[in-house]
C-alpha cells in the first residue's frame, strides 16, 4: 500500500506493506516486486486493469476511482489452495506531504484491516506507520525510496511482526522494450 511513493513517476509498487495500493500499473507495464518477504509480478493489460501474480495467488485489480485526491480499486484473487478472496484498497490524499492508504482484504481463511499514514518528505521519499487488524491489532513501520534519475526503481525497508524486510520494485514498458 505505501506504492503510492511513485505518483510523480513511472513506478506505483504495492510494496512495502500489508496490502495493496489502489493504483494499477499502466497498459502494457510489466512492474516486478522483489523482497524478503514476499515476491510479486504485476501486468497492465488494459486502461484501469491489471493481473498479477505473488508467491501463492493470481489476482486481478481494476481501478473504480483514480482521481488525484481519491483512488480506490477492487481486486480479485484465487490463491494456489483454490480460495477465492477480494480486496479492497483506497488513497485519500490530503496534501503534498500527507495521505492515508485503507485496505480490506476478505478471504474464506482470514481477514485483514489496515491503515496506512504517508509520510512524504519529499516526492521520492515516503514514510509509512501502519495501523492493520489481522488476529489482533498490530502496528508496524515502512519506507521507501525512489532514486534520483530512476524513476522506474523503488527501493524499501519495513518492520512488522519483530522482522525486518528489504526489497525492490522496477517497472518496464513492454511499448518501449518492443520497438
Amino acid at each position: 500500500m505505501a506504492g503510492a511513493t511513485a505518483q510523480a513517476q513511472q513506478i506505483s509498487a504495492d510494496r512495502p506493506g500489508i496490502g495493496s495500493d489502489p493504483e494499477v500499473v499502466p497498459v502494457f507495464t510489466l512492474q516486478p516486486e522483489v523482497g524478503s518477504d514476499s515476491r510479486e509480478i504485476r501486468l497492465g493489460v488494459l486502461p484501469g486493469f491489471e493481473l498479477d501474480r505473488d508467491d501463492d495467488s493470481w489476482g486481478a485489480k481494476l481501478a473504480l476511482s483514480n482521481r488525484a485526491k481519491f483512488k480506490l480499486s477492487v481486486k480479485g484473487t484465487y490463491d494456489d489452495n483454490h480460495r477465492a478472496g477480494v480486496e479492497i484498497p483506497a488513497s485519500f490524499v490530503f496534501n503534498r506531504l500527507f495521505y492515508v492508504t485503507t485496505d480490506v482484504i476478505w478471504s474464506r481463511a482470514a481477514q485483514t484491516y489496515a491503515a496506512e499514514f504517508n509520510f512524504t518528505p519529499t516526492q521520492r521519499l515516503t514514510i509509512t506507520p501502519t495501523v492493520y487488524y489481522d488476529t489482533r491489532t498490530r502496528a508496524a513501520l515502512f519506507a521507501a525510496w525512489i532514486p534520483r534519475g530512476h524513476d522506474n526503481v523503488q527501493f524499501d525497508i519495513g518492520y512488522d511482526r519483530h522482522k525486518i524486510s528489504a526489497g525492490i520494485s522496477t517497472a518496464f514498458d513492454l511499448k518501449r522494450l518492443i520497438r
